[in-house]
């Protein structure tokens, strides 16, 4: 899918890749600066494009998130899509750097290689041109060019649509821990650039691995589904999330239909508006909450491969919910389902020496936005004392809250990582279930309103990291 804000660059890698996947981070692309342009400059699966790799608007380039430590690259690449004349071009850029802004040229490329539109060929290594051949080979018609890259000692074994050559190089290549960039050069952000068939020999992709005997098996988001004003979200994570917490009911009508964007027992249904009628004034059960759940229950039979769990009135102690009540709507849940989970999210301020959680809740999460290590490691503490044998979940924040409006995408970023070494830390915790990106207050520079997601890049791409982590193998599932 190529939706804001990730345009498909990490969906569905194990499908696209196989056993061993990598993901990919946007990069800058150019020589000048480090500024990463917007996320759509680089997309997969454009349906112009489907199953490649397209870059847009200019100038941009993508980054291996695993380092290769094998010898030969290779790769279709278009420099223009239809184009055979242009001097515009593709580039493979290896580097001892994975801070490296992938421009060809810059010092830091341990070895650069470019081929244009029309056939020419360059090499870089440390900023300097080592081989410069015009006419190089001919594209094909759609004027693309299959690369191959073979790097050995201080040779480079080059071939580009059977067309080859040995280029002497000024210096040997390390092999052993490189890290891979493609790139893009155009000014002329009418054109399109495209990667596919990529190959590396080998790579080192243990970083990107869930660790051995990690707890961790969720991932998803709060709030994929909320109504039908905030619209469906579930398309946009397909690609990096096995749960996600939608709603159904609307004040005007069901929406059991949205449930067929959820994954294989990939969604929890909420069940707030069934059960309870909550106000400034408290949340007591509905007069006719059980009448009301089995509506709700009916619309989701059709869908119920699709649901792992129900989730009840969210934070309903934190809203005045008598403990009587939420017993009540757990066991009805259960007793309707019972081979489905029931969940609970409070607000981490009820999570003290008082807390009880209901006997029929499998799994049980808080949210504590807006704060910082110390206090989130204690409330997970007391959460794990307080729910002896549940599964237990954390909710990090996306979007900055209207308590924190100034959180800036930098320290969104933070806040995935912060949340993931936390739950390493206590084995209770089994899923991380993001709060957002569209919930919040958005990005402090536009004003108070609904967050964009797309304004969140850095936030957005540690979550496909921290994905990749808890689902293991970056099989980000969808």
């Amino acid at each position: 899918m190529t939706a804001d804000p990730t345009y498909g660059l990490n969906d569905n890698l194990k499908q696209r890749q196989g056993t061993g996947a990598v993901t990919y981070s946007r990069v800058s692309g150019r020589w000048n600066t480090g500024d990463v342009p917007r996320p759509w400059y680089a997309q997969v699966n454009h349906p112009n494009h489907r199953g490649k790799l397209s870059m847009h608007l200019g100038t941009t380039a993508v980054r291996l998130d695993a380092p290769s430590t094998g010898s030969s690259i290779s790769a279709t690449l278009t420099p223009v899509a239809g184009d055979r004349t242009s001097g515009d071009w593709s580039s493979i850029a290896l580097a001892r750097s994975a801070n490296s802004w992938g421009y060809v040229s810059n010092q830091d490329i341990d070895l650069g290689f470019l081929v244009r539109a029309n056939g020419g060929v360059q090499v870089f290594q440390a900023g300097k041109s080592v081989a410069n051949l015009p006419s190089f080979a001919s594209s094909k018609s759609d004027g693309s060019f299959d690369v191959t890259l073979t790097p050995a000692g201080s040779t480079l074994g080059l071939s580009v649509n059977g067309t080859r050559k040995t280029i002497t190089l000024g210096t040997a290549v390390p092999t052993d821990r490189l890290w891979i960039y493609l790139g893009r050069y155009s000014d002329n952000n009418r054109t399109v650039s495209l990667v596919d068939d990529l190959r590396v020999e080998r790579m080192n992709s243990d970083d990107l691995r869930k660790l051995p005997g990690s707890q961790l098996r969720y991932y998803g988001y709060f709030g994929a589904r909320l109504n039908a004003a905030g619209g469906n979200h579930l398309p946009e994570v397909r690609g990096r999330s096995n749960l996600n917490w939608v709603q159904i009911s609307d004040f005007d009508a069901y929406r059991p239909e949205v449930l067929r964007d959820c994954a294989p027992a990939g969604c929890v249904v909420h069940t707030g508006n069934e059960f309870f009628d909550c106000d400034a004034a408290g949340c007591p059960l509905h007069p006719n909450a059980a009448e009301r759940w089995e509506v709700l229950a009916s619309k989701v039979r059709p869908y119920l491969d699709r649901v792992a769990g129900f989730v009840l009135q969210d934070e309903p102690f934190h809203h005045g919910a008598r403990f009587a009540d939420v017993e009540f709507s757990a066991q009805r849940i259960k007793n309707t389902f019972p081979d489905r989970k029931v969940m609970l999210i409070e607000a981490g301020i009820r999570v003290d020496d008082a807390f009880t959680v209901p006997a029929a809740v499998d799994w049980v999460g808080f949210d504590e936005y807006c704060t910082g290590y110390e206090a989130l490691d204690a409330r997970m503490t007391k959460l794990a004392e307080r729910a002896p044998g549940k599964e237990l979940f954390l909710l990090p924040e996306a979007a900055p809250q209207s308590w924190c409006a100034d959180r800036t995408d930098a320290d969104l970023e933070s806040t995935q990582y912060l949340y993931m070494a936390l739950a390493r830390q206590h084995p209770a915790f089994v899923g991380i279930m993001v709060f957002g990106p569209w919930t919040g207050v958005g990005p402090a520079a536009t004003g108070p309103g609904t967050p964009v997601p797309s304004k969140f890049p850095r936030a957005t791409a540690a979550q496909e990291r921290v994905a990749a982590l808890v689902l293991g193998d970056a099989r980000l599932l969808g």
